[in-house]
Formats: structure tokens, sequence, C-alpha cells
């Protein structure tokens, strides 16, 4: 079975709509993926089964809490997931990324081009940076996969949205079981948790999407600086410890 085919069954399996367009740019993106990692580590993860499972099966999820948005922000996209998938499932959103890695977002930038989604950006400043400016309450979607823990995520992430729009995380099982002591983070940031979307791939491991709603303003003083947001993550890891 070719990868199209291998992509298509996976997508029919997970119920996500797709055209035969959408199975000619991933394999683009795998192929461009796989030679890329060969001189820089973008993933772990090389076999094509694993890549349209663990990659794009797992970025597209984001489609079952959040279908409807004009407009995207991927923080700390890596190889650019979930946000590029995304894209290409929703050719009409605007599409923004942001990598500090300058090797990582050269490769995003060409990556783009090849698809033809040379519209999206790719920023290279730090996200708790971009959030102060004019990217703040901008986005539909904000979407974080890989990107730190989960206080980090939060007071990062929620300035992005737009009122009315939704931060939507990929977590495990321990971010889970701690979410609840967060609650009160979140709503002093302008959000509130409207679901979480637990799912398998081609393994055992389960996985869960947690969708946020921003119900108001975020208060300006967040984020804070990196080196203030790193003190945090020690703290939440206290708390989480102790209230677990």
């Amino acid at each position: 079975m070719n990868f199209k085919e291998l992509l298509a069954n996976a997508l029919k399996e997970a119920s996500i709509p797709f055209d035969e367009s959408h199975l000619t740019y991933f394999e683009i993106y795998k192929n461009i993926l796989v030679e890329w990692n060969k001189s820089i580590n973008l993933t772990a993860i090389e076999d094509e089964e694993n890549i349209i499972y663990k990659h794009f099966i797992d970025s597209l999820m984001v489609l079952k809490v959040v279908d409807e948005f004009s407009s995207l922000l991927d923080i700390g996209s890596g190889a650019g997931f979930p946000g590029i998938p995304l894209k290409i499932a929703k050719r009409n959103s605007e599409l923004t990324l942001i990598e500090s890695q300058k090797k990582k977002a050269l490769f995003l930038e060409i990556l783009l081009e090849r698809l033809s989604l040379s519209e999206s950006i790719v920023y290279t400043t730090r996200a708790e940076e971009l959030a102060k400016g004019d990217l703040r309450e901008h986005f539909d979607l904000v979407c974080e996969r890989e990107f730190g823990k989960l206080s980090l995520n939060l007071e990062i992430g929620l300035p992005f949205v737009k009122k009315g729009g939704y931060l939507v995380l990929h977590k495990g099982e321990k971010d889970i079981k701690a979410l609840h002591n967060y609650e009160p983070f979140i709503e002093e940031l302008g959000g509130s948790i409207e679901s979480i979307f637990s799912y398998k791939l081609n393994d055992s491991l389960n996985r869960y999407l947690i969708k946020i709603k921003k119900e108001w303003h975020t208060p300006k003083k967040y984020p804070r600086s990196y080196s203030t947001l790193l003190k945090e993550v020690k703290r939440w890891e206290g708390i989480n410890h102790t209230n677990n």
C-alpha cells in the first residue's frame, strides 16, 4: 500500500473529510520532512505510518473540537504541527506560525512555499514578546502541540485568542489529572474550559485535546517575561505534586 492509500485509510478511520488534493499536499509534506530531517532534528518519527498517524492525523484531530475558523496561530510550531496540516485542510484560513529556532523556521518557510502556502507567516520572535503587540487577541484559534508545560501554554496562548475564540492544547494523562488546579488561573487569563476530547491513534496511548474558550480580555500584564514563566512552571509543579 502506497503513502496516499495509507493516509486515505487513516483519514477515513478518523472520520476526517478529505479530497485527492489533500493527499497530494501531505505526500509533498512527508517527502520534504524526511529529507530535511537528515540534516535538522525535526522529528524522531521517520516511518510513513507513524508520520501519518502521530503527526498528520494527530494534528487534524483539532478539527474534532474546532471545525470553523478564519485565523489560526500555531505556537512552537517545530516541523509545522498542527498548523500546516490544519491549513491544508482549511485552505481559506489565515495561518501564522511561531518558531523561535531559526533553522526550523527556515524549514517552515521553504515547506510553505513548496505547498503553495507562501501567504502564511512565520515569526522567529519569542511568543511572549509577540503577544504584547498587534497579534494580541487576533486569532480565532490558537494551538500548542509540543510547546512546554501547561502553565506556560495557558499564559502564552490565551493572550493571542480573540474574544469568542479558542485555545486548543494537545496534552497527556498527567496534565488532564492536574487540570482542575489551573481553572482559577485560566479564568484570570480570560478563559474557561469548554471541553476535553479524548482519542487514540495507532497505539494504546490515551491522548487529549483541551478546548478553552476566550470569554473576556486577558489582563495586560500577561504574558510575563520568559524568566518569570519558567519560575511559574516550577511553582505549578509544586502545586500539582501537593494536590495530587
